[in-house]
């Protein structure tokens, strides 16, 4: 039972790690292509995941090049979907869908690659964050919506499920937790170099985008995923990725405290709801 907790406390920070993300980018320099950072945090990420492989030493086989390239491959789709739905709908409408979707396709992916059956207690702590993730969504308003849009968030949500699926196999196969991560995200990054180059990354030239592109890739990418594919070696995909919706609650309470949004009753009420489904999941 300890060790469940343990798992499950892993994922929860993972979360939290993961909600400081749009903090640091509102934090950062005006003006930065969304895409461009989304490829300096895998970037970043890669490297400071490699420092934490090379410390830890975990044992373990090395990843087959499948689960690394489906892995690498999601990885970089969720950069590109993400970021576009959000400039496409909005940040509330493309949260929510990507975010929101996440779990279920991750549960139904998990099933039909790794045979792993969902339990009853992940549906419904599913069905609560995801009432809850709709509060905090709704607080700030839906002022945009298409449906291409949608279906880029959609899109996301599918990659990260591909991400997850993939790593749970690797990791299934005897990849260390570390590995998997390192290698995934280092073929993340590689994918999405063309972007980088490309794009406007005049931002790491400022004092404010080096600390951005830095507290991204160490925060929200290296310390979380290691965290995440630590709990994620121990227990079923779909539960981890529904654990990991401690995000949006994360992101809003910083939103208000460090960036001075104020929060509506919907805001503490999602904030609320999605404490209650993790607790609840948590428990299992």
């Amino acid at each position: 039972m300890r060790g469940r907790i343990k798992d499950n406390g892993s994922l929860i920070f993972a979360g939290v790690c993961f909600g400081t993300t749009g903090t640091a980018q509102a934090l950062g320099p005006d003006g930065s292509s969304p895409l461009v950072v989304g490829a300096a945090r895998l970037l970043v990420g890669a490297a400071f995941l490699w420092v934490i492989h090379r410390l830890l030493g975990a044992q373990g086989s090395r990843i087959g090049w499948l689960d690394l390239l489906i892995g690498g491959v999601g990885v970089a789709l969720y950069q590109i979907s993400f970021f576009s739905a959000v400039r496409s709908t909005g940040v509330a409408v493309g949260t929510l869908t990507a975010i929101g979707s996440a779990p279920a396709l991750t549960g139904i992916m998990g099933y039909l690659i790794n045979r792993e059956v969902p339990s009853l207690r992940w549906l419904k702590a599913t069905l609560i964050t995801t009432l809850g993730i709709v509060c905090l969504t709704g607080a700030k308003g839906f002022t945009h919506f298409n449906l291409i849009g949608v279906l880029e968030a959609l899109g996301a949500g599918a990659s990260y499920s591909l991400f997850a699926v993939a790593s749970k196999r690797g990791m299934n196969s005897g990849a260390s937790f570390t590995e998997a991560m390192y290698k995934i995200f280092g073929l993340g990054a590689l994918l999405l170099l063309p972007i980088f180059f490309i794009g406007k990354n005049h931002f790491l030239t400022t004092g404010s985008g080096i600390l951005m592109a830095l507290w991204l890739g160490l925060v929200p990418t290296a310390i979380a995923y290691t965290s995440y594919a630590y709990g994620l070696n121990r227990i079923k995909v779909a539960t981890a990725s529904t654990l990991i919706l401690a995000e949006p609650a994360t992101a809003t309470l910083l939103a208000a405290l460090v960036l001075g949004e104020s929060l509506n009753g919907y805001s503490w009420l999602g904030v609320t709801i999605v404490v209650a489904g993790l607790l609840y999941l948590s428990r299992e």
